[in-house]
This record gives C-alpha cells, structure tokens and sequence, in this order.
C-alpha cells in the first residue's frame, strides 16, 4: 500500500503596510494605491507557517505529520513583485521589484495547516500609475540562487531580472537543482519554499469539474498599499501559501532473514546498513505552475472504486483553495534516453559508500522528478538504493546470477576448473586427452584459476594455469594450454562478487502508487493510459515519502543495477516495500526486497 505524505504548505498572508506616522503622506485617492511624498509604500505581511501537513483525496486528513522543526526554518525571506498593464495575463506580468524580508516567526495558534505565523511591515519602491496589475512571489530560504541589491532589483548572477516567471524559473533551473538539499535542513541555508499552485474546485470523491489554476503569483489590490503602517496592517493585501520546493524520504527496514527459497539454508541473515537517493533531479523549477492542468486534472482510475480524482485535493484547505498533486518538471516529456537529465550512480560495478539510516526518522531530500506516461521509465525515474550485508560482512559470490547459493572465492574456482574439464567441445577435454600421460588423471585441483579484480559486480576468469603438480601429468611439462583457455572458461560460467557482503535493492518511488493508480500483471503497461496510470511514479515537491521495507525474498545485486529504458513494474522483484506519501503530505509504500 502507498500512503504519502505531503509537507504541509505555508501561508503567507500578505498585509499591505504604510509609511510611520511622522511621514507626510500624498493622497492617491482610495481606489488606487497610497505613496508617501518620496515615493514609498509598505506591504505588512503576515507569513504562516505550517508544521502539519495534509494529503490528498486517497485519505486527505489522516496523513498530516509534523515533520521536524528544521523543515520549516525560515533563514531569510523575499518578496518579489510581478507587474503588467490592465488586462496583463500572469505570463506576461514581468519583475518590478523584490524585496529581502526581516522575519522573526512565532507560534500563534495551530492547526494541522497553520502553527507558525510572522508578522512584518515592509516598504516597497513606489510603482508606476500604468502598472494596474500588481502580484506577489514570496521566497523562502532561497539559498543564494538568486539575489536583491540596493535599488531593490532582484538579481541573477549580480545582473538585474526583469523578465517572466516562466523566465525566472528557466533562468534558475540549473542553479535550483544545485542546491544542497542535503544539508539545507539541518542547520544550514533552509529548505527552499515558494507559492504553492492551487486550484478552485475540490478533487477526491468528486470530479473538479471546471477547476482552475489558482497561482502561483497572487493578486495585490493597489488599493491595498497604504501610506500610513496603522491603514496597511488593518487591511491585509493577499494571503500566501508557500509550499517546499523539494520532496522528502524516509525509510524503514529492520534486519532479519531471507523470505524466499526452498530449504533452510536460502534463509540468509541480512543487516539493513541504510539508504541513498539515486536517479534524482538536476534541474528544478523556483516555482511550480501546474502546467498542462486542463490536461489531467480530472484523472481518475477505472480501477479505483468509488472514483479518486487524484490529481486534486478532496479538502479545502481555505475558502475555494484545494490541493494541486501533480505537476511537470523540465525533463517531462520526449526524455532523451542518453541525457535524462537525472543524475545516477548505477553501474555494472558500482557502489555507495554513504547512506542515510533506514530508521524511518533520518530524512532526506530531492527535487522533484515526473514524468509523462510514455517516459514512466527506470532511467527517468528516481529511486532510493537500499543496501544490506550477508554473510557477516564476509565476501562471498554467486554463480550464473543463481541467488539461492552463496559460493566462496574457492568453491568458485574449483568450479570453473571442473567445468573446463568436463567432456565437450567448448572445453580443454580434447587438449587434456592429447596431452596427459596415459595412466595420469589430471584433475581440476591441477588448475590454478585466476579472478579479475572489480571492485564489486560481475567478475571474469583473468587467467587459467597449470600447476606444478599438473605439469608433471603432461606428455611435456612445457606444454602451453590453449591460447583462448580463458575465453573458453567465461564462456562457461558467471559469476557476481558480493564485497564485505553487500548486497543493493533498487525502490523506484511511487507517488500516486498502488492506492490511486493499482497495477497488476493483466493490465497493460502501460498502454497509454494516462487516467489509469499517470503519476504512479515520481517524486514531486512538498511531499513526504515513507518507505517501509516489510521482508526481502532474495539476494540483491553485489553493485547499483543501472537504469534501465523498462517499465518499472515487473512480475520478478527481490525486495517488498510499501510507500506512504506525507504533506508534509505524506504517502506510504511498502516494499519485499
């Protein structure tokens, strides 16, 4: 079962403020905005952040968590102003100005979607009469993608911007998907938090027939700049939600034994040692836009009973404001399969040396990552790497990709030399018969076999000599084995070294999973069917996902599989997990290994 998470969003409700009051101040008449004498404004913002977080129609209120109270710091704040002329669409409305915020946050009652609130008056540069359509972007945490300098500008690289937010976030992709998330969290620059997108219509039980896209900039009435603080903090301008810019991950696996195979022996111990991210994201948007929404709004499974409109929330979460669950990234659509934009560890022998603990409390973060149906692909997909130790730490290996046997280096040997003598043409049978002493038998102790030396992952047979005590079996103790003698042994036996008995499982997150979006062997895959399907996969922003790994049924893989351009669901898997998603809305997936 999938249950998710989301972080919960935040509101900012901005308070348009007004000048102290020994400032002179000019009428501007009180259908429009109010200056003072030297062209100054103030915005009172109230920005409220939520602890809890809430999640969407498979069960919107029953997977509220509070995360933890690094996961709504707030280091710095910025306002960023978008204008355009009446009529102005939001794609058009360009950078007027932006503002760094002096926040100082307290609790002022709670909720499971407001418990932190911040109040603050700031002044703004005045905005030209022309400019009828005033809106607002507030950044949390911005992490240093971007910047405001003194005349109030807002700064990319040092060099004023001025353009769309559609241009700000592609001018800010790179620099947004190279954020540390890492250690954002935990004392460092803050997790990134922008507006949130929402729409006007209720998702779940019931189809959000009509809805639009509510944000992500928000609505100023120019009538609501004030000249005077007292006026401005009397009547708010707008309200904010901003929402984290990245996902969270948590898992939980316990050390036991093996599930699968026939005899006591399969039953290997396992040690859970953690968990790394992998597949993730290197590019993200400042802010999402729910593009394409008309598209896939009103998605809902045939084979979810009674209907789930998943993609949007079955709760307001404020008068007309519900929940937007899906979204597109910048590598959404027509992925190259050589250039997915995600970054990977995976290879045939790679490995990882540091993970996080699987104790279903150590957290970590990525950007987000969807696809379309047609990309819903391994190599477009993220995945978290779980990795185990058998064997005691002790190195071991496996023999033509037969995981129900652990072999060790020199039971492995024995059989690469028992099976080139074996009787066959694709041995050195013939050789051997040619070139023993009659009366002799040569056996495969007489063979010295040599291993490659890979770190991890599949090994060959690097050499194939004789020993001393072979060569006095031979007609002519100088005798040379074939010269293709290790072509022949690789072609005759695989085998996979486990180093200090690691052994990786591959979890591909789920995010709609198998409680909005269920998949079985009948079904196709995914046959193009976006309304059954879309979003099983992927990782998107200000969402929890909880990883429990319930069992694992057999030896993974000695290195980190590489992705693949296959469909994730497959009928053969090693691990079992299930994956709740937290908002810190907050899903759920289980997983057998």
């Amino acid at each position: 079962m999938k249950n998710v998470k989301l972080f919960s969003m935040a509101l900012a409700a901005l308070m348009l403020g007004a000048c102290s009051s020994d400032e002179v101040a000019t009428d501007n008449s009180q259908n429009g905005p109010q200056w003072t004498a030297d062209g100054k404004g103030y915005i009172n913002l109230a920005i409220n952040l939520p602890t809890q977080p809430s999640t969407r129609a498979w069960d919107e209120g029953s997977n509220l968590d509070d995360g933890t109270p690094t996961e709504y710091d707030v280091k710095d704040a910025t306002l960023i102003l978008f204008t355009g002329a009446a009529g102005t669409s939001d794609a058009q409305l360009t950078v007027n100005s932006a503002y760094s915020l002096d926040l100082n946050f307290y609790n002022e009652g709670a909720s499971d979607q407001i418990t932190t609130t911040t109040k603050i008056t700031q002044e703004i540069n005045k905005i030209a009469d022309d400019q009828k359509v005033i809106k607002a972007l507030v950044v949390l945490n911005n992490n240093g993608v971007f910047g405001v300098n003194a005349s109030n500008q807002l700064t990319i690289n040092n060099n004023p911007y001025t353009g769309t937010l559609d241009g700000l976030n592609s001018a800010l992709k790179d620099k947004v998907g190279a954020v540390s998330i890492s250690t954002t969290a935990g004392g460092g620059a803050g997790l990134l938090m922008t507006n949130a997108v929402m729409t006007d219509k209720l998702g779940g039980t019931v189809a959000p027939t009509g809805a639009k896209v509510v944000g992500p900039l928000v609505e100023i009435d120019p009538s609501d700049i004030k000249n005077s603080e007292a006026e401005a903090e009397a009547e708010p301008a707008a309200s904010i939600y901003v929402e984290r810019a990245v996902a969270k991950v948590t898992v939980t696996a316990k050390d036991g034994n093996l599930t699968a195979g026939q005899y006591p022996h399969n039953k290997l111990a396992y040690k859970i040692l953690g968990w790394a991210f992998d597949n993730t994201n290197t590019t993200s948007k400042l802010v999402r836009t729910a593009e394409g929404f008309n598209d896939w709004s009103a998605y809902a499974s045939v084979h979810v009973s009674p209907s789930d409109y998943r993609m949007v929330g079955g709760t307001y979460i404020a008068q007309d404001l519900a929940r937007v669950y899906w979204d597109k990234d910048y590598n959404y659509l027509n992925v190259p399969s050589d250039n997915s934009g995600l970054k990977t560890v995976g290879g045939a022998h790679a490995t990882i040396d540091n993970v996080l603990s699987a104790d279903g409390e150590t957290a970590g973060y990525c950007f987000e990552n969807t696809t379309s149906l047609s990309d819903m692909l391994e190599r477009n997909l993220t995945r978290v790497i779980i990795k185990a130790q058998f064997n005691n730490g002790d190195p071991f290996y496996t023999v033509d990709d037969e995981r129900d046997t652990i072999w060790l280096e020199n039971d492995v040997k024995k059989e690469v030399a028992a099976r080139l003598l074996k009787q066959g043409d694709n041995t050195i049978y013939n050789w051997l018969k040619e070139n023993v002493k009659d009366g002799s038998t040569f056996e495969s102790t007489d063979l010295v076999i040599g291993f490659s030396t890979e770190k991890a992952g599949q090994r060959t047979v690097a050499s194939v000599a004789i020993s001393e005590a072979g060569k006095n079996k031979l007609k002519d103790p100088a005798a040379a084995l074939p010269a293709n003698v290790v072509n022949i042994a690789n072609n005759l036996i695989e085998f996979y070294y486990y180093a200090n008995g690691i052994s990786y499982y591959p979890v591909y997150i789920k995010h709609f999973g198998d409680s909005q979006t269920p998949w079985t062997e009948d079904n196709p895959t995914y046959g193009g069917e976006d309304a059954n399907f879309l979003g099983r996969y992927g990782v998107l922003r200000n969402n929890w996902y909880q990883i429990d790994v319930t069992g694992i049924r057999g030896l993974g893989s000695p290195n980190v599989d590489e992705v693949t351009g296959e469909p994730v669901d497959k009928v053969n898997y090693y691990i079992s997990v299930s994956i709740n998603v937290l908002s810190w809305a907050k899903r759920s997936q289980s997983v057998v290994l």
